[in-house]
């Protein structure tokens, strides 16, 4: 019986070579990642197809990484209902338990013990460009909006949260997206940014304009907009990477 070589197989097929290539794995699409972590398939079913059908038992993937073994257990049982002729087979009760184990090592995490930022004096914009620095390094592709909650004594309540994905060249961002995380964090203050992906961090008319409409909303609710920087390439000839529209525009914060 002739086997299969592995060069010859569909790159989708192959993901811990695609892995190998990537360390970052950020090129690795949600099935190939979990096609790692199964390692095999079961009878009949290639472990790419049975990580495509765990991933389609949820209604989306933040749904499937948070369940405890337990719960997908039940929604792998659902599943398998609704597709009796694609169905997940092979998983048993101590692989479910290891593959929830391994979503819950993230949220064991403080996501504010990787960066030195939790004593940083966030009214002061280079500081609050740290927060933001990695956001740049990792050179998006569009235009992203993110809001960074604070507490009275203006420290960070989590990471940048981005709230709105745009073009290349604009991101719609409306002040209830802003808000709406703000609340959410109970927060009594928040730092705005978005990027350029053209690496000039020059604000546009558009950018001073929804500053403003922010600050506005803020007052009304409470929470107090302390800067929105616009993020470009470090090495832009604007120097540092960014603008902070606080310290360009005439605008009472």
């Amino acid at each position: 019986m002739a086997t299969t070589r592995q060069s010859s197989l569909p790159p989708e097929f192959r993901p811990r070579e695609k892995y190998a290539e990537d360390p970052s794995g950020k090129t690795l699409s949600p099935v190939e990642l979990l096609s790692i972590v199964l390692g095999t398939g079961s009878a009949g079913c290639p472990v790419h197809e049975l990580a495509l059908r765990m991933i389609d038992a949820f209604p989306t993937l933040s749904a499937f990484v948070k369940a405890d073994w337990l719960e997908m257990k039940a929604r792998f049982a659902e599943y398998n209902a609704r597709n009796p002729r694609r169905p997940i087979k092979g998983l048993a009760d101590a692989k479910l338990m290891k593959i929830a184990a391994a979503f819950q090592l993230p949220r064991r995490v403080n996501p504010l013990e990787d960066y030195a930022f939790r004593n940083y004096n966030l009214r002061i914009s280079s500081s609050a460009y740290e927060v933001f620095r990695r956001i740049v390094e990792s050179a998006p592709e569009k235009e992203h909006f993110f809001v960074l909650p604070m507490d009275s004594d203006f420290h960070a309540l989590c990471e940048p949260l981005d709230v709105s994905q745009g073009s290349v060249s604009r991101t719609p961002v409306h002040p209830r997206d802003v808000f709406c995380e703000a609340v959410r964090y109970r927060a009594y203050a928040v730092i705005v940014a978005h990027n350029h992906p053209t690496g000039d961090p020059e604000p546009s008319k558009e950018d001073v304009e929804i500053t403003e409409r922010l600050i506005e909303t803020g007052k009304l609710l409470g929470i107090r907009v302390v800067d929105h920087l616009v993020l470009g390439s470090p090495s832009s000839d604007k120097g540092q990477g960014f603008v902070s529209i606080r310290n360009l525009a005439a605008l009472k914060f």
